[in-house]
């Protein structure tokens, strides 16, 4: 009895949580300019709508500037959270308040404050540097907080690391910094990886603090589609909603599917 109603529970939530979604992508075929059930037919008109000659030029241009941010932030993000993740794995801090633990928790507590909270922190950061509204700001920003996911998942697996193999390759007469790209490096990247795929995910489809610190002549698309669902819903929407979704969907899971490597 218990077991069925778990079950039923779990069926309820994530009926409540994908419904919706399946109900935006399902939309996103009507004929109709204004969406509704049941729909009169079926037309690819408003993916049409995203492509030239009939494009709309700010959802293209936002949609560049989206990629372009998030394929920098989660390089940037690859490179300092492996390199983050090295220092408190492998170093050792014997300091009262600069110790290892809480050095990690430091760094994964972006994760679970509140997003508007981080960016009214970061609104202001950047008004104090100048740079807020540009793209500077923007991949600043994400970069920090896509680093969390990126060394939580590195780290994860540098804590599973076999070191014995790093040390057969020094006996052999490989120095640290040899051992480290020939050795260490090409085993270890599969988390980087899975990890900078999460970061582009998180940065691509990031809404909460982009909209503290974009501007009007640099949104990204979140932002964008954002304001055209404030004076009216458009048919055009769900279809970015729905190539958002699958390609969202296929990139976490290439990420998982190399974080389960990761883990294994």
């Amino acid at each position: 009895m218990i077991d069925r109603l778990f079950k039923s529970h779990l069926l309820l939530l994530f009926l409540f949580l994908y419904v919706p979604i399946a109900v935006v992508i399902v939309l996103s075929f009507t004929p109709k300019s204004f969406p509704s059930f049941p729909m009169d037919g079926f037309s690819l008109e408003w993916y049409a709508n995203l492509l030239p000659p009939d494009h709309n030029e700010r959802i293209v241009n936002s949609l560049i500037t989206s990629l372009q941010i998030g394929v920098i932030s989660a390089l940037g993000a690859g490179v300092v959270g492996t390199l983050a993740a090295l220092g408190l794995v492998r170093s050792r801090f014997s300091s009262r308040w600069l110790q290892s633990d809480i050095l990690y928790t430091f760094t994964l507590v972006p994760i679970v404050v509140p997003w508007i909270v981080t960016g009214i922190a970061g609104l202001t950061f950047f008004n104090l540097l100048g740079i807020q509204g540009t793209t500077l700001s923007l991949v600043i920003g994400h970069i920090l907080i896509c680093l969390p996911f990126v060394v939580l998942i590195v780290s994860t697996q540098l804590y599973q690391f076999d070191r014995s193999v790093e040390e057969a390759a020094m006996n052999l007469g490989a120095s640290e910094l040899r051992t480290f790209y020939e050795v260490t490096l090409p085993l270890i990247a599969p988390g980087i990886i899975a990890g900078m795929f999460f970061a582009f995910t998180i940065s691509f489809d990031n809404f909460t603090q982009t909209f503290f610190w974009v501007s009007t002549q640099n949104q990204t698309l979140p932002v964008v589609i954002f304001g055209m669902i404030d004076y009216g819903l458009e048919p055009t929407v769900n279809a970015i909603g729905a190539i958002i979704v699958t390609v969202s969907a296929l990139i976490a899971a290439a990420a998982e599917r190399l974080s389960s490597r990761v883990l294994e």
